[in-house]
């Protein structure tokens, strides 16, 4: 995800939801892609295009509040499955370099933004719907990277607002999340120093790999406890 600006949540749910409830894994899974999005945007942020930002984000924003009212009242045994049906659909999509036609379209923005956003603030995985609108939109990486990171942090901050106003925060994924974030912000330094001298597929080919394992350890688990 410091690379790209999307994808933490499809690594790190799958393993999260083995140790905690589906709530918790939301919560703290969002909680430590806001502290990397906001290295990421602090490093590209002069290559923002807000302008072709605006039919995206409100289709992000007006998600928000319904993805946290999704969130607040779903059953943790559909959530995971729903989490782990959506992990192995993106990772299929992304194993063949699926391209969204749809998303080419700049009138689609609202659309991109409005389920990449629900998706994110009710199951923590959305990003990759949302990069399929940029990536369709033909920017720069780093002005994809700065789109999408201005995008999260924007839809992140009222999801957190509404997070705390519903009561879904609390003490326990705070102090859990504390305590990833060195390893954290360590694989983003990592990620800087080797961006660009990783072979680009071997390393796309891996992390896929891990997110079809993870998607269907999780998926599986969850179907054998019914």
């Amino acid at each position: 995800m410091g690379t790209v600006s999307f994808g933490l949540a499809l690594v790190v749910a799958p393993v999260l939801l083995i140790f905690l409830d589906p709530h918790s894994v939301v919560i703290i899974a969002n909680l430590l892609i806001v502290i990397l999005l906001a290295m990421v945007f602090i490093k590209v942020r002069k290559h923002l295009q807000i302008s072709q930002l605006y039919g995206m984000l409100s289709g992000g924003l007006c998600a928000v509040p319904v993805g946290v009212f999704a969130l607040k009242i779903a059953n943790p045994s559909i959530l995971r499955i729903l989490i782990g049906i959506l992990i192995l659909i993106l990772g299929v999509s992304l194993l063949f370099k699926s391209e969204i036609a749809l998303a080419r379209s700049k009138k689609s923005g609202f659309f991109f933004g409005f389920l990449g956003s629900l998706s994110i603030t009710s199951l923590s995985i959305g990003g990759p719907v949302a990069a399929a609108y940029v990536i369709a939109q033909k920017q720069s990486p780093n002005s994809m990277r700065a789109s999408l990171s201005f995008f999260f942090l924007t839809t992140y901050t009222l999801g957190f607002i509404l997070y705390f106003l519903t009561g879904l925060i609390d003490i326990k994924s705070v102090i859990n999340t504390a305590l990833l974030i060195p390893g954290l912000i360590a694989g983003f330094l990592v990620a800087n120093l080797i961006v660009n001298k990783i072979n680009a597929d071997t390393f796309r080919y891996v992390a896929i790999g891990l997110i079809l394992i993870g998607g269907s350890v999780l998926l599986l688990r969850e179907i054998l406890s019914l």
